[in-house]
């Protein structure tokens, strides 16, 4: 029993920390519809994709508007601009 009872503490731990961990790694798909958020990061090693977000004005420490989300896209405001972005580019960006 005691056995039982460590094993249980272990995973539930362990599903804690991975929580935590993801909690800091939220992507806009994660995000809730009408609310600002500060990006953090753009995760993308592909540089096209890199420089078409950054022409867009989203970069680090820039604000990012959720206006909606559907399963397969974004619609966000960036500065003064609206833009619909796939769910490639949202799990992309890193609020």
């Amino acid at each position: 029993m005691e056995l039982t009872y460590a094993l249980n503490k272990k995973a539930a731990a362990t599903d804690v920390e991975s929580e935590s961990v993801n909690a800091g790694n939220r992507t806009l798909l994660d995000a809730e519809p009408g609310q600002t958020y500060i990006i953090k990061e753009i995760n993308t090693d592909d540089d096209d994709m890199n420089s078409f977000l950054f022409r867009l004005g989203c970069y680090q420490g820039e604000p990012i508007t959720l206006i909606s989300k559907k399963k397969n896209n974004c619609i966000v405001v960036i500065k003064d601009g609206r833009y619909n972005l796939d769910k490639m580019l949202s799990e992309a960006i890193l609020i």
